[in-house]
């Protein structure tokens, strides 16, 4: 027997247009969606309806990539969330397209929600009657008696935990069921992006393919015109092993317009919005390979081995596709399965944490690329393919981000006793605190006590000057 939020006690078995239209998700600000006729020619492969027929067919050259039918995919969609009613009716609408389009039969999605405040579990209801109504599979877990947050030092173990909870029904299926993993933040996006990404995944052979995240720096100075910047940086890292921007602080200042990927060998292919490969990536939306799941592989989210917060479980993730895929094993001897890690970015993915962020970075609308024909549409497709590197970086450029407990009471004292007029003082509370990890932490924690300090939108980690490139 389903258990009926209060707020949904009408009659709630409505049609799909009623249901999406509902004034639980209506109250939320979602961005505008549309796919013109580029958009459904380019993604036409991944529908159940389509067959490359014709001439091609009858012919004995091989079908481009692009045009490759992928309508016997299975896709496993995991979410979690945690007060995200501001957010979810965006994804609600941009899956209900999505399931809509390439057939529900095809998908099993499965979220996780643990003590939100706010609307989230009575939205949740809401999109397992659109899941019921379509056909689709569906594991929605609402666990009210599951506290959010984590205790100091152990937030990559919980993030991981939650992470592989979710990844459960995926676990639990016969082997074979699902050929792909979505894994969605609590980002605002278009169907256009989901498309995008799943395209390019089968198109370029993928491993992993991740979009691209982005978040605007909430501070005074920028009041009004709020600098819009790459947020995963903690995570991802380029195949040179750098971060995809640099951050001067605790020794300077953001430099600001921030492009991203400024020193790497990839930028030219990132600001051309080409699929570019990297050592690591999440960023708020990506496409995994169900198969690492899996037996011989078998991953899972984890800590690192010394179970602090040092890295982010994403990243260490990301990490053991390439060692899964080294073309060596350990002892040096040949690794069979071994091709070397297959992580791209996808520019044309673009995702935002609010509405206005995603309307700023969203890159659907410029479909130029996609309205060539003839020589034209060939050549643009060939600039897209990726020329995969087989081997990872030599030294890959890390920092302690949640490796709060080093950072002494003492420290965080005089930090806070310095931290209670301006923005200026922030050089000096770092000089106070040191070079260290826990810099967007402290000043986190300062923010309530110092209006001089709202951060609380900025959730960027902060790269030290000085900090050693790590080898991997």
């Amino acid at each position: 027997m389903e258990l009926i939020p209060p707020l949904l006690r009408t009659p709630f078995d409505l049609p799909f247009d009623d249901l999406l239209a509902h004034p639980v998700l209506a109250a939320h600000v979602t961005p505008t969606c549309r796919l013109n006729t580029y958009h459904q020619d380019r993604y036409a492969p991944l529908l159940p309806s389509y067959r490359s027929g014709g001439r091609r067919a009858r012919s004995l050259k091989p079908t481009p990539p692009h045009d490759v039918p992928r309508h016997h995919l299975t896709y496993f969609v995991a979410i979690n969330l945690y007060d995200s009613a501001s957010v979810l009716p965006s994804l609600i609408r941009a899956l209900y397209t999505l399931v809509l389009s390439l057939g529900p039969s095809r998908f099993h999605v499965s979220i996780l929600e643990n003590d939100s405040r706010d609307d989230t579990p009575v939205q949740l209801f809401l999109l397992a009657k659109l899941l019921r109504q379509l056909g689709a599979g569906f594991t929605i877990v609402s666990d009210p008696k599951q506290p959010a947050g984590w205790a100091q030092g152990k937030r990559i173990e919980g993030l991981a935990r939650l992470r592989n909870l979710v990844l459960q029904p995926l676990f639990d299926a016969p082997a074979g069921s699902f050929d792909r993993v979505l894994f969605l933040n609590d980002v605002h996006l278009c169907q256009a992006e989901l498309l995008e990404l799943l395209l390019q995944h089968e198109v370029q052979g993928a491993d992993m393919s991740c979009g691209m995240d982005f978040k605007e720096l909430r501070i005074p100075e920028f009041e009004g015109n709020y600098p819009l910047l790459f947020y995963d940086v903690w995570v991802a890292r380029d195949m040179q092993g750098l971060p995809f921007y640099e951050i001067k602080q605790p020794g300077g200042d953001w430099t600001l317009p921030s492009p991203v990927m400024p020193q790497s060998q990839s930028r030219d292919r990132y600001d051309s919005l080409l699929p570019t490969q990297v050592y690591s990536c999440f960023n708020g939306v990506a496409v995994i390979d169900a198969a690492l799941f899996a037996p011989p592989h078998s991953l899972r989210f984890r800590t690192a081995p010394s179970g602090g917060d040092e890295h982010s479980e994403c990243f260490l993730f990301c990490s053991d596709v390439w060692k899964a895929l080294s073309p060596l094993r350990p002892d040096g001897t040949p690794n069979a399965l071994g091709r070397g890690a297959r992580i791209q970015i996808v520019p044309r993915a673009s995702v935002g944490y609010r509405v206005e962020e995603y309307d700023r970075a969203r890159k659907d609308r410029n479909t130029t690329a996609f309205e060539l024909e003839g020589e034209g549409q060939q050549e643009q497709r060939a600039s897209e393919m990726i020329d995969w590197e087989q081997w990872p970086p030599k030294l890959v450029t890390t920092y302690p981000y949640g490796a709060c407990p080093r950072l002494p009471p003492s420290s965080i004292g005089r930090a806070q006793a310095l931290a209670q007029t301006t923005l200026t003082d922030v050089p000096d509370v770092l000089q106070h605190i040191g070079r260290s990890g826990c810099v967007r932490a402290v000043l986190r924690s300062l923010a309530p006590r110092s209006p001089a300090l709202s951060l609380a939108d900025f959730d960027t980690p902060l790269l030290d000057d000085d900090q050693a490139r790590a080898p991997l």
